[in-house]
């Protein structure tokens, strides 16, 4: 009982260990079988021509060889399949020995009509299924040499449809009759494993795509794009840039992360850090890392514009950044969090070492350097609200953005003071073109981006402010919260001063006259 219980556990083992064949596996099998019917029809036909006295007893060795030629060339199949060696090859091989051992059997046929048709349609429609038109014409000519061959050695005998027995004939259309429907059959099957293999792929393409969605935020957009359309591998390689690089962080954030809840003090962080990433990906920046409150980013890497419109962009998008903390004050003021929430950043364009660092099997894409550690000096120096660019950075963007010299600061790790600058907007927004709007007082608060009002917006920002301000001149209740890409408004009047009213409406209506004549429909 122990050795029959020892037994079964093994055979049930090897079966669990058998592997499940594929779609595409169980065609080509079929395919062989198929190919093991067409033989099997020949000797039939054979058999029956002996049976029938047409031919001498000494046939009954061609009989045999069909039986025998397919079987062995199964075996063949299956020992270089069991090899894992190609197999393509041998399959065109066999398919021209096929053809030649047709032309020997049409051969022994004595060229009967029938029966030679039959054989021939069977063994070149297989051809051209399987093959093409190339395959095909090399199985006539192989058709042709087992014919001659066999037709030489028996003297080319040749039976005449009249001499031909009808029974024979019968015969042979009924295997032509069986090959076709087998034929039909594996067809149809072939059809249905193709669907089960393409719905197998659709599976698999969107797992892939669900994987690389997933995987793709845990990667700078920039690098996901590159590696997935094969512009970039991912191997340990590195290389010497000019960037521009880019620090921030939250002005007494561990102090504000042990006083609030830690449900309120996660969706704020992630607010945050959702706001800064639309912000740094619109102007193209490549994000490093967050570091709890803090961001890296970097500019002129993998893709760059030059020195200086990258330096543009990164100090463009650290005033647009500042502005939208503005925003944000509101929106978490109104959520009961009475901390003045407030950035510090730091720029230094300079070299730096950019690429996979790490090991084969775990690597970060990242920058290294000491321009690199001045930004992240220059962040942890500048006043909370502020921009805090280096002298390099300042010679690159000064002829754009608004640059006020700071002196100079001894940070930590550099000999030598560091003159600084602080950048305080572009000056295509200076004077009555500033793009920004943003005023707050009890309950009333407004933010305005007029270049990030979006035009099918514009109408609707104009009417809630029309209307808001209309209410509040005849003294109604108006409750308001309403926000739009590149806009905020927050109107309660149960809380506002009465003193401040009329300095509401009027901010409202310059606020729509600028949204009216500065965004353009």
């Amino acid at each position: 009982m122990l050795f029959r219980s020892v037994h079964m556990t093994s055979m049930t083992k090897k079966k669990a260990r058998r592997p499940q064949l594929g779609p595409m596996e169980r065609a080509r099998r079929q395919a062989n079988y198929i190919r093991l019917l067409a033989f099997l029809v020949a000797a039939m036909i054979l058999m029956a021509g002996l049976k029938l006295n047409l031919f001498p007893e000494l046939y009954m060795l061609g009989v045999a060889g069909l039986l025998i030629y397919p079987m062995s060339a199964q075996g063949l199949l299956f020992l270089f399949d069991k090899q894992d060696r190609p197999t393509k090859t041998v399959h065109q091989l066999l398919m021209q020995a096929d053809a030649m051992v047709i032309g020997l059997v049409c051969a022994l046929l004595h060229f009967a009509l029938v029966p030679a048709m039959v054989l021939l349609i069977i063994v070149h429609a297989n051809s051209v299924s399987s093959g093409g038109l190339k395959p095909w014409l090399l199985n006539v000519l192989m058709t042709g040499v087992g014919a001659l061959l066999m037709g030489w050695m028996l003297g080319f005998q040749v039976l005449s449809p009249e001499q031909t027995p009808v029974l024979l004939s019968v015969i042979s259309m009924l295997g032509l009759g069986i090959y076709v429907g087998a034929s039909s059959a594996f067809a149809h099957l072939q059809a249905r494993y193709l669907k089960q293999a393409q719905e197998l792929v659709g599976r698999q393409q969107k797992q892939a795509v669900d994987m690389s969605r997933k995987l793709a935020k845990y990667l700078p957009p920039q690098v996901w794009g590159s590696i997935f359309s094969g512009k970039r591998d991912a191997k340990l390689e590195t290389r010497r840039k000019r960037l521009t690089v880019f620090f921030s962080d939250i002005k007494g954030f561990s102090a504000i992360s042990e006083e609030l809840p830690l449900t309120t003090l996660t969706k704020m962080l992630n607010t945050y850090l959702s706001e800064m990433t639309r912000i740094a990906l619109r102007h193209g920046g490549t994000i490093d890392k967050f570091i709890g409150d803090a961001v890296m980013i970097f500019f002129g890497d993998p893709k760059s514009e030059g020195a200086q419109e990258d330096a543009y962009r990164c100090v463009l998008m650290a005033i647009e950044m500042q502005e939208q903390m503005k925003l944000l004050r509101q929106r978490w003021q109104r959520e009961g969090i009475d901390h003045k929430l407030e950035i510090r950043i730091g720029i230094n364009t300079g070299y730096a070492t950019v690429g996979n660092f790490g090991t084969d099997s775990r690597m970060d894409y990242t920058i290294l350097g000491t321009d690199v550690n001045l930004a992240s000096r220059l962040e942890s120096a500048c006043r909370p609200g502020g921009v805090l660019i280096s002298e390099e950075t300042q010679a690159l963007v000064n002829n754009r953005i608004q640059c006020r010299s700071m002196g100079d600061i001894q940070v930590k790790g550099f000999n030598r003071p560091i003159p600084v600058f602080e950048a305080l907007g572009a000056k295509r927004d200076a004077g009555a073109k500033n793009r920004y709007v943003s005023a707050q007082t009890d309950g009333f608060g407004i933010h305005i981006d007029l270049e990030r009002i979006r035009n099918f917006d514009k109408n609707t920002i104009l009417r809630t402010l029309a209307r808001s301000a209309t209410d509040l001149k005849q003294d109604k209740t108006v409750a308001v919260d309403y926000e739009a890409e590149g806009f905020s408004l927050h109107v309660q009047s149960d809380i506002m001063r009465k003193r401040d009213r009329e300095k509401v409406i009027e901010m409202m209506g310059r606020a729509a006259k600028k949204v009216q004549t500065e965004v353009r429909v």
